[in-house]
């Protein structure tokens, strides 16, 4: 009788708890977030319906919102990890990343052995470029433990501190340990690469393909180490199968094309580098290898084309180069490198700013003051003022974005006029007090000496 009253109850409990399923929970479950929110704005907002909203708002992409959500749950109690880690997730996505940090580090005070939010802290600050306090947590963290993970976390953190050695040797240890792990063969096969080890990333590459031939990221780093090696036929099957797999990406199109060229089978070459000028088009070396190519098909003309545009793209804009000089005078001026800054200016108007004759100007000016040089100055200024149009107009004075006067080039010209004049004439003065000086200084000589010197009254000024 007891046994049958039991289960009466257990039926009984069970169709009230069925009949009473609760509808949010239902909403989450079908990924109704909106329905979920409706509903919990209806409720008490307790912790666990907060941080149901918290989970519904992020799902809906309202990170800012469902950061407030798990503040305010944090507000009512500091030591909520869940809450924290969200809110710490929220940061991330909004790229408040000091705030995100801090959140980490709450939890990691309160939980040090949480591996989750560990591993995510240290991802954190790979993003942030912050590579040696990267590679001090996962090293702290390879210590206890050896995971591919931590292991790669550990090698992210090298190779972000551009130290390749080492981050190779922790890629060979996950592949020692992890002989699965595809990332690890593929970084690998990148790094032998970048350092021309082009043996050494096919057998780690090929190592991995024993276990799997499939793997479009292995696949790539195998195949540009044989066409790098020049083992061409071998490098035009590992791209050919990426291109039956689907991979239509720019390297895979260039390199394949390479390979081609390279084994004299222009037309395949042609294809495949048409492809992948479509990813950049002003890349100036796949332009000339798609030139050479049309050379050798019957796209002859479209050859021509492509070499031109490669060669006017080779050439350096004068704009930019403009801008580069710039600069370069303005650090060489800051240096007090004085003679360096005259020659950029110089190069600069020669080269690449031919129209803008005021840099005589300024060559003069620097000549002068800077270098003490007079006949240089008059020359430049000789020079700026040949410059000068006939039918020059008068150009009124300008302000500049800085609210700087800018003065027209005919103040310029009418400077440097006066300058010259100026310089020319101060000269002669000097001129006829060297003569007055070489007179007077004769007259005490004897009379022969005396006559010779009326003779060549300047002869001592001009040696």
């Amino acid at each position: 009788m007891k046994r049958i009253l039991l289960l009466l109850l257990l039926c009984s409990t069970t169709l009230l708890m069925a009949q009473q399923t609760d509808p949010i929970q239902e909403a989450m479950a079908s990924y109704d977030y909106e329905t979920a929110l409706s509903l919990i704005a209806q409720k008490k907002p307790a912790t666990p319906l907060l941080l149901q909203k918290g989970k519904a708002l992020r799902s809906l992409g309202l990170n800012a919102e469902a950061l407030s959500t798990y503040q305010e749950i944090i507000g009512k109690d500091s030591t909520n990890t869940r809450a924290l880690i969200e809110a710490a997730e929220c940061c991330r996505t909004l790229a408040k990343y000091k705030q995100a940090s801090a959140y980490y580090e709450k939890v990691l005070d309160l939980t040090p052995e949480n591996k989750y939010v560990r591993i995510q802290y240290i991802n954190l600050r790979l993003a942030q470029q912050k590579f040696r306090e990267a590679l001090g947590e996962s090293s702290l963290m390879t210590e206890k433990d050896s995971s591919a993970i931590a292991l790669h976390l550990q090698a992210q953190s090298f190779e972000g501190m551009n130290e390749l050695l080492p981050a190779a040797g922790c890629y060979y240890n996950i592949q020692e340990k992890y002989p699965a792990d595809y990332l690890a063969a593929a970084k690998l096969g990148a790094i032998n690469i970048a350092a021309s080890y082009y043996d050494e990333a096919i057998e780690a590459t090929e190592k991995y393909r024993k276990i799997d031939t499939t793997n479009i990221a292995v696949n790539r780093q195998n195949a540009l180490a044989y066409c790098l090696k020049q083992d061409y036929p071998t490098a035009i099957r590992r791209y050919q199968y990426l291109v039956n797999q689907g991979d239509s990406t720019f390297h895979t199109c260039y390199y394949l094309g390479i390979s081609y060229y390279a084994i004299e089978r222009y037309y395949e070459a042609h294809d495949f580098l048409e492809a992948a000028r479509k990813y950049d088009p002003e890349n100036v070396n796949l332009l000339y290898y798609l030139g050479r190519s049309c050379a050798k098909t019957s796209w002859k003309k479209q050859g021509v084309e492509y070499l031109e545009q490669a060669i006017n793209l080779s050439i350096p804009k004068d704009s930019s180069m403009v801008r580069l000089y710039i600069g370069m005078t303005d650090c060489y001026k800051m240096a007090q490198m004085y003679k360096e800054q005259l020659a950029s200016i110089k190069e600069r108007y020669q080269k690449y700013d031919r129209q803008n004759h005021k840099l005589l100007y300024d060559m003069a000016h620097l000549s002068f003051f800077a270098l003490k040089d007079r006949k240089s100055t008059e020359r430049y200024l000789e020079a700026f003022l040949k410059t000068r149009p006939k039918d020059e107009k008068a150009e009124q004075a300008k302000l500049n974005e800085k609210g700087e006067l800018v003065l027209g080039i005919t103040n310029y010209y009418n400077a440097a006029d006066n300058w010259l004049k100026d310089l020319k004439s101060k000269q002669k003065i000097e001129i006829l007090r060297l003569q007055r000086k070489n007179k007077i200084s004769v007259l005490p000589l004897t009379k022969k000496a005396a006559t010779v010197n009326r003779k060549q009254p300047f002869s001592l000024f001009m040696k």
